[in-house]
């Protein structure tokens, strides 16, 4: 009998681990790739019109361009060195964060050149389901937003000061500015993971700061925010339970669709 346990266990466990991983992929998609570029394009049969706001609203933003319309590959119009200093897109990456029935988070490495180049990182959270764009604002009341957004600015300061001690002491003055933009950002540069909010910096760091190698990555537990959340918020991370779908954002920038004249 012994034998016998140690044959299944193996099994059993990697069976149960394989059907954990399936369950969190509530979208499926493919990836669209070339040479530099690679991007994805989503696909849920249950839900096609949540599938076609998240895909349009991606493709519009990061490529200019919706798939089905280009002439070589999704990436031509994003590509091109238009001549201005940064020129175009030369490539774009993407990690996926979440994926579940409550929210989609992705983010995007992206870099262009022209005579000089530029690096950037931008996050995308959708609501899963209706494919709604959701900005982190869109989880809290308007008095728990401001009373968040201080905690946040308190702990990335407070964060990113003992942060900087890791580099040289001759240029820790010129990262200050950092703290400045922290002040001024609208904390667009986030994603959702379980029950923690991640909020990302490395936007407010210029190109050659991108270098140093610094933790611009700021974590919140549930426990931090809670008393914040509106009933969105609530269904979201977990407090709550029933579908997210009824819930729409209130903030810019969000798809639209409509006919103009004719």
């Amino acid at each position: 009998m012994k034998r016998y346990y140690k044959l299944i266990l193996p099994f059993f466990i990697l069976t149960f681990a394989n059907f954990a991983n399936g369950q969190t992929k509530y979208f499926e998609f493919k990836t669209s790739k070339n040479n530099e570029f690679s991007f994805p394009i989503f696909n849920r049969t249950a839900d096609t019109i949540t599938t076609r706001n998240i895909n349009q609203l991606l493709q519009l933003s990061e490529l200019e361009l919706l798939n089905g319309y280009q002439t070589s590959n999704i990436f031509e119009k994003v590509s091109i060195n238009n001549g201005t200093i940064y020129g175009g897109k030369v490539e774009i990456s993407f990690t996926m964060l979440s994926n579940n029935s409550k929210v989609l988070s992705m983010k995007f490495n992206e870099s262009s050149c022209g005579a000089t180049c530029a690096y950037w990182v931008r996050y995308y959270n959708f609501n899963s389901g209706n494919g709604d764009l959701v900005q982190l604002k869109d989880y809290f009341t308007p008095d728990g937003f401001v009373s968040f957004n201080k905690k946040v600015l308190k702990k990335r300061t407070t964060k990113f000061k003992k942060e900087i001690m890791k580099v040289n002491s001759t240029v820790r003055e010129y990262l200050l500015d950092v703290l400045g933009c922290y002040e001024t950002e609208g904390l667009e540069d986030y994603y959702i993971k379980d029950t923690t909010i991640l909020i990302d910096g490395e936007n407010c760091l210029s190109k050659n700061q991108k270098f140093f190698d610094l933790d611009m990555i700021t974590k919140f537990n549930l426990a931090e925010f809670k008393n914040y959340l509106n009933d969105y918020g609530k269904a979201v991370f977990g407090i709550t339970k029933g579908s997210v779908a009824k819930y729409y954002s209130n903030e810019l920038p969000q798809l639209f669709e409509g006919s103009i004249d004719s």
